[in-house]
């Protein structure tokens, strides 16, 4: 049977459909190229670097399949850079369809005031990754150095992740202050030790402490969780060898170390 039109959308909706703020910036990129006709002006007006601008070309390019962007050599009249015929199609489609995704979100909002928020818990839950760790927050604060930037995210009950990215990334995933975003965090990659009450001094830029909540025993191995006062979960593997030298047991605390280069940054596209 034949799909209706809002189960259309909220299939789109939990497949990404709905913008990002990366995804809206390079859309936004394309309809500045078509009205202004340069790459440059486009990246300006877009608050993005010419080298931001070009890579965005190139991987919504790689996206469709096929040219989406044309540059136009120099002459009588000088070059620039204009939409394909495919450029152009995309660029009306997605106006006609962020129109109506808009129109159908308001009166879907005054059906159900809780709607939103509960296709937003959807689309998280539909995510699938290799990593344990998954949490989801707001960048809150992002310190940029010479090649690389630490980015905050705030995850809730006064939690903090930091993620060490490059300055490449940071731009190509249109992370600001404010930003929608999410992180990951592999098992393998999280250190635990006991919990000294803050007397324990480490590098490591990421340090959460809870209760000893399960203890998963392999053979060789042991998946241990802990969950921390906002009710997140941290899950890591250690070696038997070490859960016995920690003494390890459910009930008790202990602290989850991180570094921010082992912190995987990410944004619904």
């Amino acid at each position: 049977m034949q799909s209706s039109l809002p189960e259309q959308l909220v299939q789109s909706f939990l497949m990404g459909s709905k913008q990002s703020r990366s995804g809206q910036r390079r859309l936004e990129l394309l309809s500045k190229i078509d009205s202004l006709g340069s790459l440059s002006a486009a990246a300006k007006a877009c608050g993005m670097s010419y080298k931001g601008a070009w890579q965005a070309v190139e991987a919504m390019n790689e996206l469709a399949g096929k040219d989406l962007v044309s540059a136009q050599k120099g002459g009588s009249g000088g070059g620039g850079t204009l939409l394909t015929d495919a450029g152009k199609a995309l660029l009306a489609a997605y106006r006609l369809f962020n129109e109506q995704m808009q129109h159908w979100m308001r009166e879907l909002e005054a059906v159900s005031p809780n709607m939103l928020d509960q296709l937003e818990l959807m689309r998280r839950i539909s995510m699938r990754t290799s990593a344990r760790n998954l949490f989801h927050g707001s960048v809150s604060h992002i310190e940029k150095g010479s090649v690389n930037c630490n980015v905050t995210l705030s995850i809730g009950e006064g939690e903090e992740v930091v993620a060490q990215i490059t300055l490449d990334s940071l731009e190509r995933l249109g992370v600001e202050i404010g930003s929608d975003a999410y992180v990951l965090i592999k098992a393998s990659w999280v250190i635990l030790t006991e919990d000294l009450n803050g007397a324990l001094k480490t590098s490591a830029s990421n340090q959460f402490c809870g209760e000893i909540t399960h203890i998963e025993k392999g053979s060789v191995n042991s998946d241990v969780t802990i969950e921390m006062a906002g009710g997140q979960r941290m899950s890591a593997i250690i070696t038997n060898q070490s859960l016995e030298n920690l003494g390890f047991e459910i009930g008790e605390r202990a602290c989850a170390l991180v570094k921010a280069s082992h912190v995987l940054l990410a944004v619904s596209d």
